[in-house]
């Protein structure tokens, strides 16, 4: 049976013919199922957990490919699905908000504070919105600061900077308060009122290993079980679940989670921040304007070996799901986006601001970036020259494979990000990278090892 996935927001014949759709059969299409298979081959990623959702139902979910070598994999694989962990959270938390046991407003020092910055009085405006909106102030993760503790960078609600220790703050304050584990608080608000039976924040006794969609890197190898099994809970990242458990999640969320129109509008709300193609709400990247007064609802999850991204339309009650388990799975799921919602469609929903204009430049200056790096958080970061395509390759453990296309001598881009990266040339000859955020502020930086 032949679906249209996204005919509830494309009813104008006009909105027609600028966003126009895609069409996808259910799992008995094997044309789709060959294509990702030969994705999935051409880029180093073992296997894709996809769902559709159509009408408010799963129209389709299925797994395509290998746990791992020779091991193929079932339609209920087990994937760790790194920052989707967050959304999941958010919403756990807006069902407090709304059962009135949770204030977003409420500062949590009442019922946590990290030891770090227990003298910084920033701590006592630490709010959960500031946490959802990724406004603590906080950087991705202190280890990522030169003296490895948690610190302030801006004052909480002021300045927008992703991070995942704002998603580990709320997590002990909703423990402290509630006097349960984070895992029990979960399945009391969330897991088992939708019946979420394969999800579970960390590896333990329940975890069945034999379906278990294992870590790649960007060349295919295997990483080592021993070292990427967390048996910790993490609230910003680690997540596991099958896509079917996670559709059910994304049902709830288009159906509005039970949630009042107040908590809602307060969720899809957003503030100004660095991010031009996204705008951000409690937790949820927001795009509105899509074609028939749709707006989506957009995450995604990127960790070592994992790569994966959901994306809610909760006017027309359609969504997708993808998880995979390689390094270079960005590549699989921007193709079946496409392939599920349309070239245009996938471009309304990931349209950059200012895209820059490409230039040519020559080999002998291209020449000049290729070599090894390493980045200031201790990551190996393999930069080569795609010399066909007159741009560099970047890749990596734990980013994959992708292209930066040159906008000026030094300067870069890459295609659906509004992240630049810089190549500096010191006084001795050394390449430093500088990788900037769209407001300019440098995220990360690399220096040139060989």
């Amino acid at each position: 049976m032949t679906t249209k996935f996204l005919k509830g927001i494309l009813a104008s014949a006009v909105i027609i013919t600028s966003c126009n759709t895609a069409q996808i059969d259910t799992k008995s299409d094997l044309n789709f199922n060959n294509k990702v298979q030969n994705w999935l081959s051409e880029n180093n990623v073992p296997a894709a957990g996809i769902g559709i959702i159509e009408d408010g139902k799963v129209k389709y979910a299925n797994v395509i490919g290998e746990l791992k070598k020779d091991i193929p994999a079932p339609d209920n694989a087990i994937f760790n699905i790194a920052s989707l962990t967050k959304p999941v959270v958010a919403m756990l938390t807006l069902k407090l908000v709304e059962n009135g046991q949770w204030d977003l407003d409420e500062p949590l020092f009442h019922y946590w504070i990290d030891p770090d910055i227990s003298n910084d009085p920033l701590h006592k405006k630490l709010t959960t919105r500031h946490v959802l909106r990724h406004q603590t102030g906080f950087t991705n993760w202190r280890r990522m600061n030169q003296s490895g503790k948690l610190t302030f960078e801006f004052e909480p609600g002021t300045d927008y900077k992703y991070s995942g220790e704002g998603f580990e703050y709320l997590r002990k304050a909703l423990e402290s308060k509630f006097k349960k584990s984070f895992m029990q608080l979960s399945d009391s608000v969330l897991f088992k009122p939708l019946d979420m039976e394969d999800t579970r924040y960390y590896w333990d006794k329940n975890m069945d290993e034999s379906r278990f969609a294992f870590w790649h890197d960007y060349k295919g190898n295997l990483y080592s079980p021993a070292t990427s099994k967390s048996y910790g809970l993490n609230a910003a990242g680690s997540l596991l679940t099958t896509v079917g458990d996670y559709c059910k999640f994304g049902i709830d969320v288009i159906n509005g989670s039970e949630l009042s129109a107040d908590i809602l509008n307060e969720m899809i709300s957003s503030e100004n921040n660095s991010t031009k193609s996204f705008e951000q709400g409690l937790s949820w990247e927001i795009v509105r304007n899509l074609p028939g007064g749709e707006y989506a609802l957009v995450h995604g999850g990127t960790d070592n070996g994992v790569n994966a991204v959901c994306i809610f339309l909760p006017h027309s009650k359609r969504g997708v799901v993808v998880f995979t388990n390689g390094d270079n799975g960005r590549s699989i799921w921007e193709n079946v986006i496409k392939e599920i919602i349309g070239d245009e469609i996938f471009d309304c929903i990931y349209k950059i601001s200012n895209i820059p204009e490409r230039v040519t430049l020559s080999n002998e200056i291209l020449e000049k970036y290729v070599g090894e790096y390493q980045d200031q958080y201790g990551r190996g970061l393999i930069v080569s020259i795609s010399k066909e395509a007159g741009a560099i390759k970047v890749a990596g453990d734990g980013i994959g494979t992708f292209t930066l296309y040159p906008e000026a001598e030094g300067k870069f881009f890459q295609e659906y990000s509004e992240i630049k990266y810089d190549f500096i040339l010191d006084n001795d000859n050394n390449i430093e990278i500088q990788k900037r955020n769209v407001d300019g502020r440098i995220i990360n930086r690399a220096r040139m090892i060989k």
